[in-house]
């Protein structure tokens, strides 16, 4: 079986199937992802072949901008602009990459991936939804719930016209609702276990929280033998750029007896942070997977990935989420008890206080080890192949 991939150009995105695309690899099936050049090298590292696009996001200058507290109906008009922009150029090269070797089924990011949901319908294939954020649904939604979108705004109004004047010149069948909200019939990925979903007992059975899909490290971080406990600290690829931030981490764990490994991110010269001892390892960018799995605590933005793979290895999270999306993740993670959440005061003594706490606090120790058992019960790559498979025929 052939299986096409495509996902926006964001590391939370593209690397939340990856441990699926594995296994379809491993099961003797062959995978083609569709990715920037940013992302081939990890794309062929777990056997699938790179199909690179040309893209219009500007990722980069949306990591130089500061997150804002609320994601508003001008920043929904933003992103629906800019994913429109985005169909419009990735659809070409999508339709003439797949034109002379049709996949079988299609996998794409939802809700953000149209091109590859609208590839799938023009070339006649199956498609399967893949979310690497929570689903949303009747009983409940993002925008719903943390956001503070109005109705009428006239620019969101514009760009709404837009994605339905594209699909009609597609002549595709589906509405302007399917494209934004990710609605139709296709059987929906989801990765994180029903357990950590909201209102997650109300989703139907198209519905397939399978959990992450981790692929396995690649043993290139391992602690020093000193008996130090790790915390790790990282606030992910985007919203990244907070040298403040990083500073308090030094300071909090400076004169202390834990490791901390602090990613910094591409927008940050460890150098320019000033001195820090031994054991506080400042780094552009380190092993994730690697080092939670050694690791006691994790500092983290709390993005849908960072958070299940800290569950996944069975590791509680201090959350400092930098917008809205995160801030829905790091919420449910003060509701079910797997960790604490910390607003932008934060300061070295609370951050340290926070850590120490959830390393020590049995009730959240058990809740972890609750949700860890929740995620291997939902099946992650296997259980995500067996989808796709079936979807595709296979």
């Amino acid at each position: 079986m052939h299986v096409a991939c495509y996902a926006i150009p964001d590391a939370g995105h593209v690397h939340a199937p990856l441990g699926m695309v594995a296994e379809l690899v491993d099961r003797g099936h062959r995978v083609s992802f569709a990715v920037t050049d940013e992302f081939a090298g990890a794309v062929a590292r777990v056997g699938a072949r790179a199909v690179r696009y040309r893209t219009t996001m500007a990722l980069a200058e949306q990591a130089a901008r500061p997150a804002r507290p609320a994601f508003t109906d001008d920043d929904l008009a933003d992103l629906v602009a800019g994913l429109l922009t985005e169909a419009v150029t990735v659809l070409p090269q999508l339709t003439r990459a797949f034109a002379d070797d049709p996949p079988d089924v299609v996998v794409y990011d939802d809700p953000t991936g149209w091109a590859g949901r609208l590839a799938a319908h023009r070339l006649g294939i199956p498609a399967v939804a893949s979310r690497s954020t929570f689903a949303m649904g009747d009983q409940w939604s993002l925008a719903d719930a943390h956001t503070d979108v109005r109705p009428g705004n006239p620019a969101l109004g514009r760009v709404i016209g837009g994605v339905a004047a594209l699909l009609a010149r597609l002549r595709s069948d589906l509405s302007v609702e399917d494209v934004l909200l990710g609605s139709g019939a296709e059987p929906t990925l989801v990765f994180l276990p029903r357990e950590f979903q909201y209102a997650g007992d109300t989703f139907g059975c198209r519905f397939h929280f399978v959990g992450p899909c981790v692929p396995p490290g690649a043993g290139a971080w391992s602690p020093p033998d000193d008996g130090r406990p790790t915390v790790l600290v990282s606030l992910g690829t985007v919203h990244n750029r907070r040298p403040d931030f990083y500073r308090t981490c030094v300071e909090a764990f400076a004169e202390s007896d834990w490791r901390a490994v602090i990613s910094v991110g591409a927008g940050t010269d460890p150098a320019d942070l000033g001195p820090a001892p031994a054991h506080v390892e400042l780094r552009r960018s380190v092993p994730q997977l690697d080092v939670l799995g050694h690791a006691t605590a994790f500092v983290s933005q709390a993005g849908m990935r960072s958070s299940m793979e800290s569950l996944h290895f069975g590791v509680p999270i201090v959350a400092v989420p930098q917008m809205s999306e995160q801030r829905a993740n790091a919420d449910r993670i003060d509701e079910l008890g797997l960790g604490r959440q910390l607003g932008r005061g934060l300061t070295a003594d609370t951050l340290r206080a926070a850590v120490y706490s959830v390393a020590q606090d049995k009730d959240i120790r058990m809740r972890v080890d609750s949700m860890r058992a929740a995620i291997r019960r939902a099946g992650g790559a296997a259980a995500a192949a067996d989808v796709v498979t079936g979807a595709g025929g296979g």
